[in-house]
């Protein structure tokens, strides 16, 4: 009898363990359709759900009981103050949240994204208090002005503005002429009165050595920690927060872990106390820096800075972020993008598999024997990549002329033309290129539509 009950025991749990692989990545791929469609009139300022399990805890004594019950739930992120997103209980969490974001060189806010998935813990800080009245100010000297630590010209110079740069005035001084003026969330100190604009008699009045806190808006400053190399199924992706900006506009910025990010265009996040922090530029560009290091990413790349945990559990940088590299695309181009705000792409580095252009200018299959393996260059016009052998497929990088690579295998594309594969979805059209070698010995595949 033991040995029944222990066969049917494992029967059930076969069973179980299939069901479960069965729904993956199905499961995954319905919480980002709920954020498509259930979040699709979502609101600046608020989380949306996409699927359980997700767990917000709020500021003071507000209830977060059944605030994120069904998806397409909504609630401020003001009132959040942690929130855990994890894939127990046979579901995979995953929400939205749309906030604004101060760019890096100036006080203008657009909006921004954060797209959390898989096992994530996010740590929001306690809101600086921010100063109760901001007027618009703008340099009108034609000569500039300076930016000084204290009112009075003898004071040390911060920073040099430009004429018709625009500032946020907090206050006069109580003795008279000089405004306290922010040029940026963090860049703050006193301004002549004679060389600016503003409605000076809304201003309430302020000491010289009045404390003053930088200026940050909810979700522009955050910790948090999340699975690595956890993909529950092939065609899943690992656990992450994407984020977004605006990716032709001046950078946003935020402090991640204690690193500062600025970020143009979309990038896909990572981190544990073992791992560090992983950064990957998708689409557009990126600068990470932390521990006295910075660097610059461009689409395609990603770096990886080291972390340490502080005795409040908070996350700081202890090395400087190491060199970009390319990340691997096949793994990053199940991440997903489609449940942003705006259209974006999983971004090729492009010397990965392509090889750069003979500095001679030479034709890089000039010497190619015949039974060599099989290469092929860009024409003149150059060459589109793209993840599908499709010309309606998204362009995910650009062969320059007489870049080359070697495909894997031929295949005929939905436009009926022949195409090279490099990789998986990653695909050339054979007439944008020359070839040479033994082509022929490639295998020619079917694409699954």
């Amino acid at each position: 009898m033991r040995r029944l009950t222990a066969f049917v025991l494992i029967l059930l749990c076969i069973s179980n363990a299939l069901a479960q692989e069965s729904a993956c990545p199905a499961l995954q791929a319905a919480a980002f359709e709920n954020i498509i469609e259930r979040c699709a009139e979502q609101e600046a300022g608020s989380l949306c759900l996409g699927q359980t399990t997700v767990s917000p805890v709020l500021r003071g004594s507000m209830s977060a009981v059944r605030l994120l019950d069904e998806p397409g739930d909504a609630i401020s992120i003001a009132d959040i103050d942690w929130l855990s997103i994890s894939s127990e209980d046979k579901t995979w969490g995953a929400a939205r949240a749309l906030f604004p974001a101060y760019s890096a060189d100036d006080l203008e806010a657009r909006d921004a994204a954060l797209l959390a998935f898989g096992n994530v813990a996010l740590t929001l800080p306690e809101p600086a208090p921010q100063p109760p009245i901001l007027a618009d100010v703008k340099v009108t000297a034609a000569q500039g002005a300076n930016l000084r630590a204290l009112p009075n010209t003898d004071a040390p110079i911060i920073a040099k503005l430009v004429v018709s740069r625009e500032l946020k005035a907090i206050a006069r001084h109580r003795g008279g002429g000089w405004l306290m003026i922010y040029a940026t969330p963090e860049l703050r100190g006193w301004i002549s009165q004679s060389v600016v604009s503003a409605p000076f008699e809304r201003l309430p009045t302020l000491d010289a050595d009045a404390d003053t806190a930088p200026l940050w808006l909810p979700w522009n400053r955050f910790d948090f920690r999340s699975g690595i190399d956890d993909a529950p199924c092939e065609g899943a992706p690992e656990s992450g927060i994407l984020l977004q900006t605006a990716e032709f506009a001046a950078p946003r910025q935020f402090v991640i872990n204690g690193a500062r990010l600025l970020l143009s265009g979309t990038a896909w996040l990572q981190a544990q106390v073992s791992s560090g922090m992983l950064v990957h530029v998708l689409d557009g560009r990126g600068w990470l820096s932390g521990a006295g290091g910075e660097v610059a990413m461009s689409s395609g790349s990603f770096s990886r800075i080291a972390l340490e945990q502080t005795d409040d559990r908070a996350l700081m940088p202890v090395d400087p972020p190491t060199e970009p590299d390319a990340y691997a695309y096949q793994e990053l181009s199940r991440l997903p993008i489609k449940a942003l705000p705006h259209e974006t792409r999983v971004g090729l580095h492009l010397y990965a598999m392509v090889a750069p252009a003979p500095a001679d200018g030479s034709s890089p299959l000039e010497e190619l024997e015949a039974d060599a393996p099989c290469k092929f260059s860009a024409t003149s016009s150059g060459a589109n990549i793209r993840s599908r052998p499709d010309p309606e497929a998204p362009i995910i990088a650009v062969m320059a002329y007489r870049e080359s690579a070697e495909p894997i295998a031929r295949a005929i594309g939905d436009d009926s033309r022949p195409w090279w594969k490099l990789a998986d979805q990653i695909w050339v059209r054979v007439d944008a290129t020359v070839s040479g070698g033994n082509c022929n010995n490639l295998p020619l595949i079917r694409v699954a539509n």
